[in-house]
This record gives C-alpha cells, sequence and structure tokens, in this order.
C-alpha cells in the first residue's frame, strides 16, 4: 500500500473495524458455524477491500479534488494569502472581462472589478469597505484605496484614473488600462492635451514589452487613441 494509506481516516476505520471482525469469525465463529462464520468474514473482507480502494482513488485523483486533505488544503490557504498580500506591482492578477468594445451603461452600474488590475481579491476588499463600482472609485482618496487593498500608492493612483476614463463613451476598460500604464497620463487633462502619436507609440511598446495586455484580435489603432482625446477635450 502507498505510504498516505493511513491518512485517510475512512480507510482507517475501515481497517479497524476489518481486522477484529476477521479474528472473530476465524477464532470464535467458525468452531461454531462455519457458514456465519463465513459471512463476518466475508464482512471484514469488504471493507479491507473499501480501504484499499479508498487509497487507490485517492492516488489517481488529481490534486484539486483533493482539497479537504490536510496538506493541500494548506497548500490552497498559502496560495490564497499570498495572492491577496500580491501586490500589483508584482503581476497584473485581474479576471480578464472580454467586453472591449463601447461601453454600455455607466460606471455606476459597472462593478469594480471591471478596472483592469482589481481581480476577485481586490474586488472582494474593495466590496466589503463599500466600494462596490467604478463610480465608487471615482470619489475615494487614493490613500484609502491603498490602505483597504495594501498596495502602493501609486497603483491606487492607476486604478482611480482608470475609473475616471470610464466616463468617456470612447473608452473601454482595456483602453483605459493601455492608457494608464502605458503612458502614465492619469486625468482628463492630461489626455486631452496629448499627442496621438506620441500615446499611440507608448502603447505599442507597452503592449510589446508585456506591460500592458489586451485580449487576442484587439487592435488599438490612430483613430481610435484620437477619439479618446476628443473625448477627453469635449469634458476637460
Amino acid at each position: 500500500m502507498s505510504p498516505g494509506f493511513l491518512s485517510d481516516k475512512r480507510a482507517v476505520a475501515a481497517i479497524i473495524i476489518a481486522i477484529p471482525l476477521a479474528i472473530v469469525a476465524i477464532v470464535f465463529v467458525r468452531p461454531i458455524d462455519f457458514t456465519i462464520s463465513m459471512v463476518v468474514f466475508g464482512i471484514a473482507l469488504v471493507l479491507f477491500l473499501f480501504a484499499c480502494l479508498l487509497d487507490t482513488i485517492d492516488e489517481l485523483q488529481p490534486t484539486s479534488t483533493l482539497a479537504g486533505t490536510p496538506k493541500v488544503e494548506k497548500k490552497v490557504k498559502e496560495k490564497t494569502k499570498a495572492k491577496a498580500s500580491a501586490k500589483p506591482s508584482d503581476e497584473h492578477a485581474e479576471v480578464y472581462m472580454p467586453e472591449v468594445v463601447k461601453p454600455t451603461i455607466e460606471p455606476s452600474k459597472l462593478p469594480i472589478e471591471t478596472i483592469e488590475g482589481i481581480g476577485p481579491v481586490y474586488g472582494k476588499l474593495l466590496r466589503d469597505a463599500g466600494f462596490p463600482t467604478v463610480a465608487d472609485m471615482i470619489a475615494v482618496d487614493a490613500e484609502r484605496i491603498a490602505e483597504i487593498c495594501d498596495v502602493n500608492i501609486e497603483h491606487a493612483e492607476k486604478w482611480i484614473a482608470m475609473s475616471r476614463f470610464a466616463w468617456l463613451d470612447e473608452i473601454s476598460e482595456e483602453d483605459a488600462e493601455a492608457i494608464v500604464f502605458a503612458t502614465g497620463i492619469t486625468d482628463l487633462e492630461s489626455l486631452a492635451n496629448a499627442d496621438a502619436d506620441d500615446v499611440l507609440a507608448k502603447i505599442g511598446k507597452a503592449l510589446a514589452d508585456g506591460d500592458v495586455r489586451v485580449p487576442s484580435g484587439y487592435v488599438i489603432t490612430i483613430e481610435k487613441v484620437r477619439k479618446w482625446i476628443d473625448s477627453a477635450r469635449k469634458l476637460a
């Protein structure tokens, strides 16, 4: 049997019951009634085979299905804890939202996870703190966001900046990420005064370097950048 055989409590229980039953059947019952002894011994054998089957199933199961075992549960907790404490500077841990077309609803109805870089971990922290939507992010200080999510002020400011751009009809969440992370632009006035060719060049470099990601097939063109700037000028 495998070294981890006794780690399954059900297998242990089956063995504990099976061994005494087998002894009783052979030593005590058999001299009295052979038929009954065979029945009892058969039950003991079934329990022993059940224990072996549990061990075999555990070995064949993928790790993800063993989340209830102590070792795996510990690893899952450690991984979750590490993700919760990870900083956006280490990696963008967001869940991609494929809506890269013109937004169709107001930021007050957009979930906070719409903002690139805010995944389920940061999203839960912000929701629990009373900031469930993109509109809520706009109205809060960067210091408060940084405190809630345990991130640095710079990244909190970028999240807020992307929330501001969500008000523009021509800018999707993917576009907002490209603007903020590739160009460093964080407010409408700066975007309104930006040079379209310069913005596109910086975004192209960021995409090539892997600092910004967009869904496969999504292309940011000079025409799109000009629309961003025109929209910003109307509101700036």
